[in-house]
């Protein structure tokens, strides 16, 4: 996607030091003209990048080559300012010297960089005259390209597959789970891609029918590539905590599937298999041991599933639910829903006129609720009656995925801006079915710099924003929101959309899939697609992962054991699950990197030469066992830290100040377990969200104007009292305490505090929920949520 890098190295250049003494003069004036050149260029992209979907082979090499000389002139730009950054922190009198005058080293490397930057403007030249032969003409169309504020209040992100078109099935489906026989049975939902199976079945097992019958409910997402022992952790996982479960990494299948089974004997449970693709899929979980037994309790399995044969083939009573597509009045239900919703329609002229198309593109459609739903989408985003006609027009005659896929196309096309585009392909790098984190996804989006700066807005609520955008048009599946805050939590990508995405992005050289179940590589570049400057490997048996030296992100999920090869342009390096082997020797090369992510990873060690990624702002070690781990306090050390969770590290000392931190979670050191960590904290002054755990302080002081920005506050297992001024935490909004058994009593200066409106309290002792302090706060109106699972 050239357009996105050269918009992100001009972005970037701008907020780079480039003036008075960063570089010496020559090098300055060469940046500047490479500026101008970049902007120039700028202009022609948007033209080039519909010819090079419309299949033009010349103009998709120009692209890749655009793109090629852009990120090749940030590389060169960003170590002269690296370069900057380093001595800035440095110490001692030759540091002192080097920040107003250029060391040998320094003219060096300020020299080296004059000199690639020359080479970009050369190749910039020749591209220049490339575009000229091939006539493409500069696009001076005003585009409107911000996105609008979204009311969340107006939004409805639940499953309206269900609520529009399948309200019989519904009914239907809940009745033969909680009624029928004593005997393990199951239900199998039968329908092609796209009809809606995950979304009845998920507002199946949402119904409060449902789950006042049955005393365990699980929902696994099987997918065509599924590990045994994985989907057996993860129903181990949604267990109720009050059964006492536990497992650890080193248990085998039969071991986690007898925990399982231990439990299910005693209880009527229903689990949900999402997404099951072989006939086996049954006796593969069972193949160790029965851990979804008959206890003759009324327990059910509902499983969705594309095709009849896995349906009828589950070992127990079964009954098979072929989900049919919408008739034409239904499909015009949900089509309109989408397109027109009830909030919109005072405001629209001539609704008869778009009922009329509307009800045309409906039949086109064929039923499908995917392709209504995103077409829906598109055309709320279009309000206009030529729009609508204009899609009619142009609708293919070809039917099932091609159809589904222009549709697709057309909506992407219509995104408000390249950087929208571009965070929408971003999903490919998830493995089929992942539940996305919304939150992991804007520090991956920020990291890459897909969110852009504007003005009235920090980059976390731009990014919301492009999620909401996402959602509204149905590109993406809601699966949960946040109960405090109203704002989506995790969502997911529909298998034809993730397809869809890693064919765009493999073309335009902006991702590739490597995926050793499938087909080898999903979306590997051939020699028609440009080598990707960001690779995802998915469930490979290969140690040492292959990557181009200039890559730029690298994606790792499913993978056993992993070795890294030395990245030295890497932005972002994201690996779940995994054991680390030689990431201590590479890390301190990736100097450029933005995103540190090693989430349930083994063996993971950061090293002291950590304090070089003087540009990194994401390290999230969520799920890394404290003592598979170890962490170098140098960590603090990195200005430019935004978002920290880390399983033990030491406080920062005082002189350590995380200016741009805004999000903290992590666990006392063993050293300091006892320590009160607020003094520190407080006077982080961009903190917004914190979770402590394990500090067991006998005092935690809160003083006067400490922590101005934070608005959430989680601690857990800390047996504390408080001492709070007047003042402090003004903009708290939301507080929790998880398993604090010695916690002496809510603290009493909760009352004084202006913003807050919600309280979590779990795992608390019982005499906790009648509290003074708890009935003061409700009759503030704060709302108090307990949790009554005793100890």
């Amino acid at each position: 996607m050239a357009e996105f890098a050269v918009s992100t190295v001009l972005a970037n250049v701008g907020n780079l030091a480039v003036q008075g003494t960063s570089f010496v003069c020559a090098v300055t004036l060469e940046v500047a003209v490479l500026k101008d050149e970049l902007m120039r260029l700028q202009a022609y992209l948007k033209e080039a990048e519909s010819k090079r979907r419309s299949g033009n082979a010349r103009v998709a090499v120009l692209l890749s080559q655009i793109r090629d000389a852009a990120y090749e002139a940030e590389n060169a730009i960003e170590a002269a300012e690296y370069m900057k950054k380093r001595n800035m922190i440095k110490k001692g009198f030759k540091a002192a010297v080097s920040r107003y005058a250029r060391l040998p080293g320094d003219l060096t490397t300020l020299r080296k960089v004059g000199v690639k930057i020359q080479r970009v403007r050369r190749k910039l030249n020749e591209i220049f005259q490339s575009v000229e032969r091939l006539n493409i003409d500069l696009d001076i169309q005003d585009v409107d390209e911000c996105l609008e504020d979204y009311d969340l209040a107006h939004q409805n992100f639940e499953g309206d597959f269900v609520m529009v078109g399948f309200e019989n099935e519904y009914k239907e489906i809940v009745n033969k789970l909680v009624q029928g026989g004593n005997m393990l049975s199951a239900i199998s939902i039968v329908a092609m891609g796209g009809a809606g199976k995950t979304t009845v079945a998920r507002k199946v097992y949402t119904a409060s029918a449902v789950k006042q019958h049955f005393e365990v409910l699980v929902w696994v997402t099987v997918s065509e590539k599924f590990k045994v022992i994985d989907l057996l952790k993860e129903i181990v996982k949604q267990m109720p905590s009050d059964v006492g479960l536990s497992i650890n990494d080193e248990m085998n299948e039969y071991e986690v599937g007898k925990k399982i089974h231990d439990i299910l004997i005693q209880k009527r449970y229903l689990v949900v298999l999402d997404d099951v693709w072989e006939t086996d899929t049954w006796e593969q979980i069972n193949r160790t041991i029965k851990a979804f037994p008959d206890a003759a309790n009324s327990s059910r399995v509902l499983l969705t599933t594309r095709k009849q044969d896995v349906a009828n083939h589950v070992e127990m009573p079964t009954h098979v639910h072929s989900l049919r597509c919408l008739d034409e009045q239904k499909s015009w239900e949900l089509l309109s829903s989408k397109a027109l919703p009830s909030y919109k329609r005072s405001d629209i002229r001539d609704l008869d006129k778009f009922e009329i198309s509307g009800r045309k593109l409906t039949k086109k459609c064929d039923g499908l609720p995917l392709a209504l739903a995103v077409l829906g989408g598109y055309l709320s985003k279009n309000l206009n009656t030529q729009a609508w006609s204009d899609v009619l027009l142009g609708w293919p005659s070809t039917k099932d995925t091609q159809m589904m896929w222009g549709i697709i196309a057309r909506s992407y096309k219509d995104l408000p801006n390249h950087y929208l585009r571009s965070c929408f392909l971003y999903l490919a790098a998830f493995p089929e079915d992942f539940i996305i984190s919304v939150s992991d996804l804007i520090n991956l989006w920020i990291a890459e710099s897909l969110i852009p700066y504007t003005p009235k807005h920090i980059l976390e609520e731009t990014a919301r924003k492009y999620v909401t955008e996402l959602a509204q048009r149905s590109l993406v599946q809601v699966v949960e929101t946040n109960d405090i805050y109203g704002w989506i939590e995790k969502i997911k990508i529909h298998d034809i959309l993730r397809d869809w995405c890693i064919e765009e992005a493999t073309q335009d050289g902006f991702l590739d899939i490597i995926d050793e179940t499938t087909r080898g590589q999903d979306g590997a570049p051939s020699s028609h697609n440009p080598i990707s400057y960001r690779s995802s490997f998915q469930n490979s048996s290969e140690q040492i992962l292959q990557a181009p030296p200039n890559l730029r992100a690298l994606f790792g999920f499913g993978l056993l054991s992993v070795s890294f090869p030395k990245l030295r342009f890497l932005r972002v390096l994201h690996v779940e699950n995994a054991r680390l082997e030689n990431f201590s020797e590479v890390i301190g090369g990736c100097v450029h990197l933005r995103h540190l992510g090693l989430r349930r990873c083994r063996n993971v060690v950061i090293p002291s030469s950590v304090r070089k990624l003087l540009y990194l702002q994401t390290i999230d070690l969520a799920g890394v066992f404290r003592h598979e781990s170890e962490v170098s306090s140098s960590l603090w050390d990195i200005p430019t830290l935004r978002y920290v969770d880390i399983p033990r590290i030491s406080l920062p000392r005082s002189v350590q100040f995380q200016k741009s931190l805004r999000e903290l979670h992590m666990f006392a050191s063993i050293y300091e377990i006892e320590k009160d960590p607020m003094p520190i904290l407080e006077m982080l002054p961009c903190l917004v969200m914190l979770g402590l755990n394990g500090f067991k302080a006998e005092t935690m002081s809160f003083k006067a104007q400490g922590f101005p920005r934070l608005q959430e506050l989680t601690l857990e297992m800390c047996s504390i009292k408080w001492r709070m001024e007047v003042g402090a935490m003004p903009k708290l909004f939301h507080l929790s305490f998880k398993r604090c058994p010695q916690m002496d009593g809510i603290p009493k200066g909760l009352l004084h505090l202006p913003s807050l409106r919600s309280v979590s309290l779990r795992d608390l002792r019982k005499y906790y929920l009648s509290d003074n302090t708890v009935k003061g706060l409700k009759q503030k109106g704060c709302e108090v949520k307990e949790s009554r699972t005793p100890f």
